[in-house]
């Protein structure tokens, strides 16, 4: 963040210093009281397991300039006059009151992806393409919230060209609200699909959510948009902004064709000429890696700087990161999971032609609603059909799962159906081999990375094949 003035900040956010306010210069902002550096400025923001109005103290001791407060009466009365108290009425909106005014001082090109799946990736890969050419940076990790998204824009410094935001959602109104923060200069729209259905009811309730950030679009904003995505845009709008669409089909503007996969990753071809490679697993990260190339093209990079940025991806951790337990194959994709990502991951299974058995690990998908039975047997049932040999569910949802995956497959594999992820555990190494490939994928709630220290036993158990 840019120096800031502690009365900028005030003015911003509308707040009301409870005594005299200090004097002097801002350059960070922090809502972690452990991470407080000299002279930021810490938000004492309410968590579903922490309150940061417990830690402003220890925020003002650690060298904080001034604490944001929406709940004066939780501090020890020595404060509750001090003019390092800013006072507001709600601590996550003044940040983002904050973050929208220092959003407007930004000369950097504001990206905003959104979509069903692939924001992360997306995000990763435009902010290592675009770092190959211009100073920037994005958004770490997941910050995709009303927390994150404005932490990621105050983080910008005045030297950046471009600044990569992730906006995410589970309820109507979310990517609106945050997009009118962003302003975004550029809209990646990944895909839409079955998400967070207990909220939206339908695939065109989350159609109507991602596309609403079109409406805050900067004026003469461009739009990268996937063929998955714009089947549910209206062609007019599209047309109108100039959208490119990226995919597969000879309709779109920017086409992956001739795709090819092995172990380090995807090629393809760009319009049937030019061959690019991003080192991710499964087809649907070509399709990612597109988006890239849009924004990229847009921005002036040339084919050869955008190839090169492409070749530098890494994968995120537990989205189909491949690693070696012991003598077992574990690729890790259990951070998320909806019906998409699961056929995603499944065709990512589908492409290792080896020896070793296949073993598919499925949890529960969340905030399904009324959809979660349906959903659960569907993606049972194209486990079936995959070439996974063993597949194990655990969760709620596991019967389903595995009915679906039965009616599917029959006799031909071994179905298993844990009803939590301890009753597995406890079954775990019945079930797995050294030698075994396995795909872990489920929503993130279900803790699903907590198997990987049991695989690594497993996979130790007898020296690795030859």
């Amino acid at each position: 963040m840019k120096l800031l003035g502690i009365d900028e900040i005030i003015a911003a956010m509308g707040g009301r210093p409870l005594g005299s306010p200090p004097t002097g210069a801002v350059g960070e902002v922090c809502i972690d009281s452990r991470k407080v550096v000299e002279r930021c400025v810490f938000f004492a923001i309410k968590g579903e397991q922490h309150d940061g109005h417990d830690f402003v103290q220890d925020a003002l001791s650690a060298g904080a300039l001034a604490a944001v407060c929406s709940d004066v009466g939780k501090l020890p009365p020595s404060l509750q006059r001090d003019g390092r108290i800013i006072s507001v009425s709600d601590t996550t909106e003044a940040l983002g009151k904050l973050a929208a005014w220092y959003r407007k001082q930004l000369a950097a090109q504001v990206i905003a992806v959104v979509g069903s799946n692939g924001k992360t990736t997306t995000k990763d890969i435009l902010t290592t393409v675009l770092s190959t050419r211009r100073q920037g940076r994005g958004a770490a990790a997941s910050f995709n919230n009303a927390i994150g998204v404005p932490l990621t824009l105050l983080s910008a410094e005045a030297s950046d060209e471009f600044v990569v935001v992730e906006i995410g959602t589970n309820h109507p109104g979310e990517i609106l609200a945050l997009g009118r923060i962003v302003r975004p200069n550029i809209a990646v729209i990944t895909s839409i699909g079955e998400e967070h259905l207990e909220f939206f009811e339908t695939v065109d309730g989350v159609a109507k959510e991602e596309l609403s950030i079109l409406t805050c679009l900067r004026d003469r904003g461009f739009v990268a948009i996937s063929e998955d995505a714009a089947r549910y845009a209206a062609p007019e709008e599209l047309k109108a902004r100039g959208a490119v669409i990226y995919g597969t089909s000879p309709e779109c503007h920017l086409r992956a064709e001739n795709l090819t996969c092995d172990a380090g990753g995807q090629c393809f071809q760009l319009n049937g000429r030019r061959e690019f490679r991003v080192p991710l697993l499964g087809p649907h990260n070509a399709i990612n890696a597109m988006a890239a190339i849009a924004v990229g093209t847009r921005l002036r990079m040339s084919e050869d700087e955008i190839a090169a940025g492409l070749a530098e991806v890494k994968p995120a951790k537990m989205r189909l990161e491949s690693s070696m337990c012991g003598d077992i194959t574990l690729i890790n994709d259990a951070y998320n999971a909806n019906p998409a990502s699961v056929r995603a991951a499944l065709a990512v299974l589908d492409e290792f032609d080896s020896v070793q058995r296949k073993v598919l690990i499925l949890g529960d998908m969340r905030e399904l609603g009324a959809a979660s039975e349906r959903e659960h047997t569907a993606v049972g049932r194209e486990a079936g059909r995959s070439t996974a040999q063993i597949i194990i569910a655990a969760g709620a949802f596991a019967r389903f799962i595995a009915d679906g995956a039965v009616s599917a497959a029959g006799t031909t594999k071994r179905v298993y159906a844990f009803q939590s992820l301890a009753a597995l555990q406890e079954k775990l190494d019945t079930l797995i081999e050294p030698g075994d490939l396995v795909l872990l994928k489920a929503s993130r709630g279900g803790r699903f990375e907590q198997l990987v220290p049991r695989l690594e036993e497993i996979g130790r158990r007898v020296p690795a094949r030859t």
